[in-house]
C-alpha cells in the first residue's frame, strides 16, 4: 500500500505530464499493486454476486490519465486508484460496487467505498426517479440497509420538471449520480483484511445494486424495442417509396 500512497501523493502535487514520465515506474508498480487488489475482489464479491465472478482486470480498472466523460476537475491525472465492479464490466452502464484509495489532500473525494451508478443518462436518471415516486419508501430501505449515504456531489439544485415527491424523498429526485458511498480514510485500507472487510461491505449493498439492475435492465429493453420498431417503420417506409 505505501507504493500506492507514495506515488498518489506525488501526482497529486505534481499534475503534468514531466513528472508523471519521469516517475512512470512507480505508476506501473502502483498499478501492479492495486491489480492483485481488483484480482481479490472479483473472487471475494463473486462468492455473492455471480455478475462479478468472471470480470477481468480491464473491466474494471480505470486509466490514470482522466477520460473526459469522467472529468470533475481540471486535473491532468487521477490523484486515486481503484476498481469498479459491475455487471459485463465498467462500461456497461449497469450498477456495480467502487472503492477508491485517495490519501489526503485530495481533489477526489478521498478514500471511499461506493455503489450504485456514476453519471446515468438522462432517460436512465429520470426512470429512476419515476421509480422513486412509485416506490420511495422501498428505495429506501434499500438505502438504509447498506449503512451507505447518498452521494451529495453535483446534486442538482432543484426539482426536475414534471415531478411531484414527498419531501422525505427530495434528496433522492436532486440526485446526478445514483451513488451511495462510505468515507473510510486512508487507513481503511492498510487493514489486513480490507479487502476482506470491503467485500462484507458491498455485500450489505447487494439488494440495492439488483434493485438498481432491474431498473437498467428494462431501460435497456425499451430501447431495444424502440430500435425494432424504428427499423420497421423504416423498411415499411422504404417499401412504400417502390
Amino acid at each position: 500500500m505505501d507504493n500506492i500512497v507514495t506515488f498518489l501523493q506525488g501526482i497529486h502535487t505534481n499534475d503534468n505530464k514531466e513528472w508523471y514520465f519521469a516517475n512512470r515506474n512507480s505508476y506501473v508498480n502502483a498499478f501492479n499493486t492495486n491489480a492483485i487488489y481488483i484480482q481479490t475482489l472479483i473472487e471475494l464479491i463473486g462468492k455473492y454476486d455471480i455478475n462479478i465472478k468472471y470480470l477481468h482486470l480491464a473491466e474494471c480498472s480505470y486509466p490514470l490519465f482522466r477520460p473526459y466523460k469522467l472529468k470533475l476537475d481540471n486535473r491532468i491525472f487521477n490523484d486515486y486508484l481503484g476498481g469498479f465492479f459491475a455487471r459485463m464490466g465498467k462500461s456497461s452502464g449497469f450498477a456495480g460496487y467502487y472503492y477508491q484509495i485517495s490519501p489526503e489532500p485530495s481533489d477526489s473525494g478521498g478514500s471511499l467505498l461506493a455503489v450504485g451508478i456514476f453519471n446515468p443518462s438522462r432517460e436512465l436518471l429520470d426512470r429512476f426517479r419515476r421509480n422513486v415516486q412509485e416506490n420511495g419508501s422501498q428505495i429506501m430501505e434499500l438505502i438504509k440497509a447498506t449503512g451507505f449515504e447518498l452521494l451529495e456531489r453535483d446534486k442538482f439544485t432543484r426539482l426536475p420538471k414534471g415531478f411531484n415527491i414527498e419531501r422525505e424523498y427530495r434528496d433522492l429526485m436532486l440526485q446526478r449520480h445514483i451513488m451511495l458511498v462510505k468515507r473510510v480514510g486512508i487507513k481503511w485500507f492498510y487493514h489486513d483484511k480490507w479487502m476482506e472487510n470491503t467485500a462484507r461491505q458491498f455485500r450489505r449493498c447487494k439488494p440495492f445494486i439488483d434493485y438498481l439492475n432491474t431498473i437498467v435492465e428494462q431501460h435497456i429493453l425499451d430501447l431495444k424495442a424502440s430500435a425494432n420498431d424504428y427499423t420497421e417503420n423504416s423498411s415499411e417506409l422504404n417499401q412504400n417509396n417502390y
